[in-house]
């Protein structure tokens, strides 16, 4: 046996709590519009018996931990190019995918209306709410804002705002104050006017009233990664959280808020082992397609089961095992696929460009 054969394999140096943070989010999301939303929107045919309306939850902590973790995967170790490259095919194959299939689900199962051709297209570039339209699978209106936030990641690496992280947030953070403020300050005295357009456009644009907790998300990575000063990085973070409970229209409960970010805290340094729980790490790997997937397609389900007499209970749980085990499907034999080959054919082109004899990297220094 080989000398190499012996030696450990490199310890990971992912840190597996942050994954099942992105579990505990997507499922939160899950149970919030099988029990909640479903009820509301649509109405049990007989009573469910119980509901999770803590739905907003999961988007705030998953808000959070994107700011985290982004920041984490972004700060001086990718270019912009190769970040948005990487977003780009981690995003749009299975969005488009869910996309064209809720066309489908839209204008021939019931519970919806048939999605207009403006519809559609405004739908295909994630942004469908600054265009005018709503989504047409609901739960994606987080994904408008995750593509907001990924451009100002952009911003802030071509300008050179990460040298001055906290600086920055905080101009970031009293701007959504000042402007959310502002915006509702006139709407409740001129509720009529036209400007009331332009404040809800910019609002939206600069996803004002969010901002606030992918900035908690980027502090934290400074405090972990020992970049600034640790207590001007904490105060940052409080100020930050302040800012997003006055200007929250959601009424988030503050004591919410601080455990979820301590909870995102303790999982950032490794420290909630209990979460490495190897399900919770399973549904990590395919949130992404059970977040897509589960709300639309799982309402019909849950509406034909009720229709066949089937109990409401039984139809939530039998809809959910069917959408893990959609959301598995799509992720290994659609999802990944696409995306290691998507990723292959980065990786050549860049080698490529760097071994051209175009390149500069190959110049004569005499030249």
């Amino acid at each position: 046996m080989s000398t190499a054969a012996l030696q450990p394999k490199p310890k990971s140096k992912r840190i597996l709590e942050l994954d099942a943070l992105r579990a505990i989010s997507c499922l939160n999301l899950l149970l919030f519009h099988f029990t909640y939303v479903y009820a509301n929107k649509y109405g049990f045919e007989t009573p469910l018996g119980f509901a999770f309306p803590y739905g907003k939850y999961g988007v705030q902590l998953f808000f959070m931990l994107s700011g985290f973790v982004n920041a984490m995967t972004f700060v001086g170790k990718r270019s912009a190019k190769d970040f948005l490259f990487a977003r780009a095919i981690r995003i749009f194959p299975s969005y488009w995918f869910v996309i064209l299939l809720n066309v489908f689900l839209l204008s021939y199962l019931p519970l919806f209306h048939t999605p207009t051709t403006g519809e559609v297209v405004a739908n295909l570039t994630t942004m469908p709410r600054l265009f005018g339209f709503e989504n047409l699978e609901p739960v994606t209106w987080t994904l408008q804002i995750e593509m907001l936030f990924y451009a100002t990641l952009v911003i802030m690496m071509v300008t050179g705002a990460f040298e001055k992280m906290l600086r920055n947030l905080m101009v970031m953070v009293g701007v959504c104050l000042v402007f959310c403020l502002a915006a509702s300050g006139f709407k409740s005295v001129y509720p009529d006017s036209g400007a009331n357009q332009f404040f809800w456009v910019v609002e939206n644009v600069c996803y004002m009233r969010n901002m606030p907790l992918f900035a908690m998300g980027m502090l934290l990575n400074e405090i972990k990664n020992k970049r600034g000063t640790t207590w001007h990085n904490v105060i940052g973070i409080i100020v930050a959280g302040i800012v997003f409970q006055v200007i929250d229209l959601r009424d988030h409960n503050p004591a919410a808020t601080m455990l979820l970010f301590g909870l995102l805290t303790a999982c950032a340094w490794g420290k909630v082992p209990p979460l490495r729980f190897k399900p919770l790490l399973f549904i990590s790997s395919i949130s992404y397609t059970l977040y897509l997937f589960h709300n639309n397609i799982g309402s019909t389900c849950i509406h034909s089961l009720e229709i066949m007499g089937m109990a409401p209970l039984l139809a939530v749980v039998l809809v959910t095992v069917l959408t893990i085990g959609l959301g598995t499907a799509t992720t290994i034999w659609f999802e990944q696929p696409i995306t290691k080959f998507l990723r292959r054919w980065w990786k050549q082109r860049n080698e490529e460009s760097i071994t051209s004899p175009q390149s500069p990297a190959k110049a004569s220094p005499h030249k």
